[in-house]
């Protein structure tokens, strides 16, 4: 052959150069190399970084699961595994003898002469003829004492049913209380009765039924609840409350709609106790005393105090009033008790009606508080003008002043000092328009400068003491409203500030022990009875 055959011919593809060509698979580690230089420098950093991090998380996992992996698992048992149902080898290890491939779960006797059969390892429904069963016992974990809660199974106490009565002063929360009742409850309790019968209302010596139960609180704790609770207002009514799976209480009256109140539930009588401060009035104001009754309170005491200037802010006074305790009538109310404290000393009055029907105010040994004068004809008065030689306002010259001047609000009520007979009523010279009362053959009042008469008063009219007859004025020789107020004994005028008169009856007798035993039955009746203001609260 030439050499252009020859280089014709090396040029020329063979058939093998025709067939497909087929990539020989590589070995891993050329592949790898082939894939990085394949790869631009930064992608094969990246990979190689991916590589070596998730070769580090599985080796701290590795760490991690060696030192708390042990921890983790339940040591309060341990299966304990007998060595003989194992023919040789190690348990996690490869065995060192081959074991049988025929092992059962040998035959039981349990409890009710009743047998566990054995089981072959060919039955289990996993077994291939070669399942090893391993005869294992559950042994409990040696523990020591002090680590140990011994959690009591008994059946909780039954309910307890208790009856109880309210003591003198005591509340119905002080008595749930003092039953292991937690004060909460007893208040919720308490607050379901209010709307049916007001709490305050209940009297020492209440009966009560109660159903104590032991139950746990929002804490776990054991406490005692009362499931139900029940008693009598009255001699035809029980109320009775009861608490619900949400410790809920409801108070109803038995045989009556949801909501009715309680027949009892009507107040009769009140007491109030108070410090006098800058105001009697105000004060009684504040304690919900009703104006007739501070109006009795100050005509009572009036015979015998200066409520302008005997009266401090430290003196203290007490009453008493409701229906009264004789007639028919209870829609009125009547000041029953009274009492004034002034600068440490006491005294005290009674609301008695006599056998021929006489009512009056008595003190404690039955000396009548009536008076034949009282001593300040009208109420919230100060004395402008004394008795004796001054100099008048109005004439310039020193002239005798025969009475006492109060200095009260134009039109403020003027009261009869004491009963008797008017003698004069109308213009009366520089007393303006003046009224005059005789009471009897030895004493005398004029009252002057009023604005005008009250209706019915004209000369020859019987009034009886504390009566309105007229009203403060100006009229006269005045340089302002306010009151002239004289006593006359025989015709002639003494100062009305230091005059004593004649007290009023004395009981005696039989009247006398009535008259007592009324004193008692006030007292216990206000011990029991409710303030003013905890009326006033009820009914909010």
């Amino acid at each position: 052959m030439s050499d252009r055959e020859r280089q014709i011919s090396r040029r020329r593809p063979t058939a093998a150069h025709h067939r497909p060509q087929v990539q020989q698979p590589q070995a891993p580690e050329a592949s790898l190399d082939s894939l990085f230089d394949a790869e631009p420098v930064h992608h094969r950093w990246l990979l190689t970084t991916c590589v070596a991090g998730i070769a580090g998380s599985l080796a701290v996992g590795s760490l991690v699961l060696s030192i708390f992996g042990e921890n983790a698992a339940p040591r309060d048992a341990y299966a304990a595994v007998s060595q003989a149902a194992i023919s040789g080898g190690s348990l996690f290890g490869q065995p060192k003898k081959s074991l049988s491939t025929e092992m059962i779960i040998p035959e039981r006797t349990l409890k009710n002469d009743t047998n566990y059969p054995e089981i072959t390892a060919d039955e289990l429904p996993y077994g291939d003829g070669k399942t090893i069963v391993l005869d294992a016992e559950i042994a409990s974990a040696e523990q020591e004492a002090q680590n140990i809660t011994t959690i009591s199974k008994t059946a909780p106490p039954e309910p307890v049913d208790e009856t109880f009565k309210l003591a003198q002063g005591e509340t119905l929360v002080d008595a749930l209380v003092d039953r292991g009742v937690n004060n909460d409850a007893a208040e919720a309790l308490v607050a379901a009765i209010n709307p049916i019968f007001p709490v305050a209302m209940m009297k020492a010596g209440t009966e009560f039924d109660v159903t104590l139960d032991r139950q746990q609180d929002f804490y776990g704790r054991d406490v005692t609840y009362p499931v139900q609770l029940s008693f009598q207002p009255g001699p035809k009514e029980t109320i009775t409350v009861d608490s619900d799976e949400d410790g809920q209480f409801t108070a109803a009256i038995e045989g009556a709609k949801d909501g009715t109140k309680s027949q009892y539930a009507q107040y009769n009588h009140f007491h109030a106790k108070a410090k006098v401060g800058a105001s009697l009035y105000a004060t009684a104001k504040d304690n919900n005393i009703p104006d007739y009754i501070i109006s009795e309170l100050t005509r009572v005491f009036g015979y015998d105090v200066d409520f302008q200037r005997q009266v401090k802010p430290s003196d203290t006074f007490e009453v008493f009033y409701g229906n009264p305790l004789t007639g028919s009538s209870s829609k009125r109310k009547v000041l029953h008790y009274a009492q004034l404290t002034l600068g440490g000393k006491t005294k005290t009055y009674y609301r008695y009606t006599t056998a021929d029907g006489q009512t009056d105010y008595y003190d404690e040994n039955g000396q009548s508080a009536q008076r034949a004068l009282l001593a300040t004809p009208v109420s919230g008065a100060r004395i402008t003008s004394g008795f004796g030689m001054r100099i008048h306002p109005l004439l310039g010259y020193s002239k005798m002043h025969t009475g006492i001047d109060f200095g009260v609000p134009y039109g403020t009520p003027i009261r009869a000092a004491g009963t008797g007979t008017i003698t004069k009523a109308g213009r009366y010279g520089a007393y303006g328009i003046a009224v005059e009362i005789a009471h009897t053959s030895k004493y005398e009042t004029l009252y002057g400068h009023m604005s005008k008469l009250a209706s019915g008063i004209r000369p020859g009219t019987r009034v009886n003491q504390g009566q309105i007859i007229g009203y403060v004025g100006a009229t006269g020789r005045a340089t302002g409203p306010h009151l002239h107020y004289e006593i006359r004994i025989t015709e002639r005028p003494v100062n009305p500030a230091t005059v004593k008169v004649a007290g009023g009856k004395q009981l005696g007798g039989k009247e006398l022990g009535k008259f007592r035993m009324l004193k008692q039955k006030v007292m216990a009746m206000m011990q029991q009875a409710p303030s003013s203001t905890q009326v006033a609260q009820a009914n909010q």
